[in-house]
């Protein structure tokens, strides 16, 4: 896909002209494959409800123009989104401005009325600099007050004040918006029953909301990106392994990003499928994010993201398609069409997100009362190499053959009997140590190939 224009919208609202230090924003991002990669993901999303949570300093970055317009191409995509904001960055400015210590910033503490009466302002500007910038871009929207709140009450033997608690989500009205290809924004703040304002945190907010949407995923689209020890992104995690990070508190992560993990694993055990933390400093994250098997964020799921599958006659023209350029480097023996489907029920499928990215088949031979199975037609598209997924599909192909028996596993390699030695614990061993039909098609084919074998009794 085209990059598209990145120019900076500009409005008179409170949140261009905060002044709070810019990231760089110029740093090159993870791109998404190509149009047709982005296609096959449209029938999945279409109609379906992206719950988008900005955080607030965002607002205030040169590439914000850009997310906007990122969201904009969702919608013309039949998503059907919801945006929050979150308001963080707005009320630490204001209060420094007024000389307001703030009795908390993320809607989670106790909120005074000193901070209640900053934070209306702040997120009431912000709101307004929100919805000019989205108008600008031609996106219909409108401001929903879809939360019915109450007070959160007494936590830990403190009164949380003017904080708030979302008690219902008025999906009728949304739902309304959304048939209507209008955008609902939902700021941070709402009422209770006696018309008191209420501070609300932004996380809540977009899990309440994608629960009672029944939303496919919620997006939080944050200052910065969950990276492991060794500063390597976090591709995914399951959600008893996001419950764990927040619960230890990682001082890696702010309580910005521990907010996102424990409010994702609510999400996802409520029946939100997945939710998507990504580093809304890069360009175009968003966007890469969705229409990429791997994407350039952290993706929290319920359900198996990965997963490796029998095959089906279905499967063949992407099979053919990833196998071509192994074959053309010959680190693959050629198959026609009609030999894979003569031999479908022996492959396996690794997919990433309902995308077939590898392969892998398990044939059987019986000799001399020995079962023997071969590990054939091994490979991952090029895109997705050097991440683990070869490994996985070995791994899953021995206990195929476990579970049918199997005495031996051999492998046949021209380019990768590295891989099968040092990584998988194959040996090599010479071609006598292959089933005698199959030895007589290693003969025919003189490709001279590395015979490996794994002893699985």
């Amino acid at each position: 896909m085209p990059a598209r224009p990145r120019h900076l919208l500009h409005s008179s609202g409170f949140a261009r002209n905060c002044p709070v230090p810019e990231t760089d924003l110029t740093k090159p991002a993870a791109r998404f494959e190509d149009l047709r990669g982005v296609l096959r993901y449209v029938p999945q999303f279409r109609q379906r409800v992206f719950v988008i949570a900005i955080d607030g300093a965002l607002m205030h970055q040169p590439g914000f123009a850009g997310l906007l317009q990122d969201v904009a191409v969702l919608q013309s995509l039949n998503i059907e989104v919801v945006l929050i904001f979150g308001a963080r960055a707005q009320l630490r400015y204001l209060a420094g401005k007024r000389g307001v210590t703030l009795s908390s910033d993320d809607g989670m503490g106790r909120t005074d009325a000193a901070t209640l009466e900053v934070a209306v302002d702040a997120i009431t500007r912000q709101t307004s600099a929100l919805m000019a910038d989205l108008t600008a871009l031609e996106m219909p929207v409108a401001v929903s007050n879809a939360l019915a709140v109450h007070p959160a009450g007494v936590m830990d033997g403190i009164d949380l004040e003017f904080t708030g608690r979302i008690e219902r989500v008025d999906t009728e009205t949304l739902q309304v918006l959304l048939k209507a290809d209008i955008i609902p924004v939902l700021p941070p703040l709402g009422y209770d029953s006696r018309g008191t304002s209420l501070r609300l945190n932004s996380d809540a907010v977009a899990v309440e909301v994608a629960i009672a949407l029944r939303a496919a995923k919620v997006i939080f689209v944050s200052e910065a990106g969950l990276t492991m020890p060794d500063g390597a992104r976090l591709a995914q995690l399951s959600v008893a392994d996001a419950r764990e990070l927040y619960r230890r508190k990682d001082p890696r992560h702010d309580i910005n990003l521990l907010s996102k993990l424990r409010y994702a694993a609510l999400a996802c055990e409520e029946g939100v499928p997945r939710v998507h933390i990504v580093d809304g400093s890069q360009d175009e994250a968003l966007l890469s994010e969705l229409f990429s098997n791997e994407g350039v964020g952290t993706m929290i799921h319920a359900d198996d993201y990965q997963q490796i599958r029998p095959a089906n006659p279905a499967d063949i023209p992407a099979l053919l398609s990833m196998m071509q350029q192994s074959m053309d480097d010959s680190a693959l023996v050629p198959r026609t069409r009609e030999e894979i489907q003569s031999r479908i029920q022996d492959f396996y499928v690794l997919d990433v997100d309902g995308n077939p990215i590898g392969s892998v088949a398990v044939h059987g031979y019986e000799e001399n009362g020995l079962h023997i199975a071969e590990l054939a037609c091994l490979f991952v598209r090029r895109s997705h190499k050097n991440r683990g997924h070869g490994q996985k599909l070995v791994a899953y192909a021995e206990e195929v053959a476990r579970l049918r028996g199997c005495d031996v596993l051999v492998a046949l390699s021209t380019q990768a009997f590295r891989f099968f030695e040092e990584k998988m614990g194959f040996q090599v061993t010479t071609p006598e140590s292959l089933p005698g039909p199959r030895r007589e098609k290693y003969d025919r084919s003189g490709r001279n190939s590395k015979v490996l074998k794994k002893a699985l009794r």
